[in-house]
């Protein structure tokens, strides 16, 4: 019978198979966006580029993943009317692919993993995160707040110039 990791170890295989399907769900919003904005937009060639757009803004502030339904589609359809609106006036900025993008996330350091699977997709408050990282809460939330501000480094490519629509006004 496998042992299974005590509270203070980090559970290598079930965070590798979280992130797993966390990139996966960060793929399928990619083509489901890709999809839909094709339909709406005046040149559907740019729906790649919104797409991608809206994926890192999703990736840029990750704790989104820890919704399902309205507040995870409601940031979406915040993210895409923008970026839509900006395509169908001319000034879509342009930015990495969608390629590019999925590799900088593949190539996240575990450490970051682990703090984004159980902060940003299972939404561990502080102190189980404390516990699960074998440290003390100060040290959580820095922890926390770092892997945050390393998501918004790896997103920065696929990100556009113009103001995120929610850190608006």
């Amino acid at each position: 019978m496998a042992t299974r990791p005590t509270g203070t170890e980090p559970d290598s295989a079930a965070i590798a198979a979280e992130f797993a399907q966390w990139l996966d769900r960060v793929r399928a919003t990619y083509e489901a966006v890709e999809f839909t904005v094709s339909h709406r937009l005046a040149d559907p060639g740019l729906a790649p580029q919104v797409a991608v757009q809206v994926a890192a803004g999703l990736v840029s502030r990750p704790m989104v993943f820890r919704f399902q339904g309205l507040p995870y589609s409601g940031r979406i359809a915040r993210l895409a009317e923008t970026r839509i609106a900006e395509a169908d006036a001319g000034v879509l900025a342009r930015v990495c692919g969608w390629t590019e993008l999925r590799a900088r996330l593949e190539e996240l350091p575990d450490h970051h993993r682990h703090v984004l699977v159980r902060a940003c997709v299972r939404g561990e408050d502080t102190e189980t995160l404390a516990a699960a990282l074998a440290c003390d809460e100060a040290a959580a939330t820095a922890r926390r707040a770092a892997t945050l501000a390393f998501m918004h480094e790896i997103a920065a490519p696929g990100l556009p110039p113009a103001p995120d629509p929610d850190e608006r006004g």
